[in-house]
């Protein structure tokens, strides 16, 4: 009876799950700590191609044509059943490699499915190393264990390819969102270092700066700010502007990065949809979740900090006047007296885009609710000004931002 002495078990030292949200995460990092003159020397698409190349994984493939095998002589184990104990015998043994293009770390990961009885081998660069053994090998034996050893290892390399079959997708959105974050960071500090200039204030230049100069920016990270303190109330957590506008400007980019994507990406449902924007708001915040309950329903997007909600959104397939009327009431009986800045986003899937965007101008100022607005973010979004149902006095920032997801005729 043949079997295998390698001891190391395959696809068992670490969960993919992980791996696919720790490499999005290390791609993100990288882009926020990349020195100011490579973020505005390089073109963005060049950036993004770059990360996209270095950090993209290609699941395993096996390369059976190039199995080899070499036949010894050797010492194998059998149990004695009399002693109950392991014995060295004379035997033979066939060592096999199998070649294998793609990322080896990925053998070592165990996919969303699996087994209690992973295939065992060694990987070795560019090849897996097995050994079949026995007191007596019969070629047919040989040549069934590794069959069944093969056909082990090519069930978890499936599972794995579905598993990261979303992956480089994931991975481009994430990595341009934070790209696009971080050039919309520079150039709003250019042109404030440009109104000092133009109010009497000289800057003096780096040592090295281009003519077109932009100050670096860095990860972001949230920091409440905490209201005053009070003897009667637990004191609450807010989102200040600039976070909420990395918070915008991280959904933008996800959103352009949607509607330069395939026709079967464009073509995903509102939750499928809302997803893809999740990734690059955790690759920030690390506290973004969907589907929360929140008040006295359940929103799309919410991210938390502690006890205390910074930022709510919706999504949204536009669907008509009386429906998106109805995700304004539906996005305001979700908030608390201090959820103040929210989001609503929605997905044109129509042939005119511009006379839905055009529609929802028009809408917003129609709603009960309405304070004031809008104040233009880029060409299809707009920030607004509510107030609450329950509280007349507290005013909401509602920053609806449209995205093109027609597919043509």
């Amino acid at each position: 009876m043949s079997r295998r002495e390698v001891r190391d078990y395959l696809f068992n030292e670490g969960d993919a799950s992980s791996s696919i949200s720790a490499q999005i995460s290390t791609a993100c990092t990288e882009v926020s700590t990349l020195p100011e003159r490579r973020i505005l020397e390089v073109q963005p698409e060049a950036l993004l191609a770059y990360f996209l190349e270095k950090y993209g994984v290609e699941v395993p493939a096996l390369v059976r044509d190039g199995i080899v095998a070499s036949h010894h002589e050797r010492q194998v184990e059998i149990y004695d059943r009399w002693d109950k104990q392991i014995r060295l015998i004379p035997g033979e043994a066939y060592d096999f490699e199998v070649p294998f293009v793609g990322e080896g770390d990925i053998f070592k990961l165990r996919p969303s499915t699996f087994d209690f009885n992973p295939p065992r081998a060694v990987i070795r660069k560019q090849y897996l190393a097995f050994t079949i053994s026995g007191r007596t090998l019969r070629a047919e034996e040989v040549k069934a264990e590794l069959d069944s050893t093969l056909a082990s290892i090519e069930k978890y390399l499936e599972s794995h390819r579905r598993q990261w079959a979303g992956f480089q997708q994931q991975l481009s959105i994430a990595v341009k969102a934070e790209i696009d974050s971080r050039r919309t960071k520079l150039l709003a500090q250019k042109e404030n270092a440009s109104r000092l200039s133009d109010l009497g204030i000289r800057l003096k230049e780096k040592e090295g700066s281009p003519r077109t100069y932009i100050p670096p920016a860095v990860k972001q990270k949230v920091v409440p700010q905490l209201p005053p303190m009070s003897p009667a109330i637990a004191p609450e957590p807010t989102l200040d502007m600039k976070q909420y506008e990395t918070i915008l400007g991280l959904v933008r980019g996800a959103g352009r990065s949607i509607e330069q994507s395939s026709s079967r990406t464009r073509k995903l449902d509102e939750e499928s949809l809302r997803d893809l924007f999740l990734v690059p708001l955790n690759a920030h915040f690390g506290t973004a979740t969907g589907e929360a309950f929140n008040y006295q329903g359940k929103t799309d997007v919410l991210i938390r900090h502690q006890q205390g909600n910074l930022f709510v959104a919706e999504f949204k397939v536009w669907r008509g006047d009386k429906n998106f009327l109805a995700t304004i009431d539906q996005l305001l009986s979700y908030l608390t007296w201090r959820d103040t800045k929210t989001a609503i986003v929605i997905f044109n899937r129509n042939a005119d885009f511009t006379s839905v965007v055009d529609k929802i101008r028009t809408l917003v100022k129609l709603h009960p609710r309405y304070l004031s607005g809008p104040i233009s973010l880029d060409e299809t979004s707009d920030r607004y000004t509510f107030f609450l149902p329950q509280d007349s006095g507290r005013k909401v920032l509602v920053s609806i931002l449209a995205f093109d997801l027609s597919t043509g005729p």
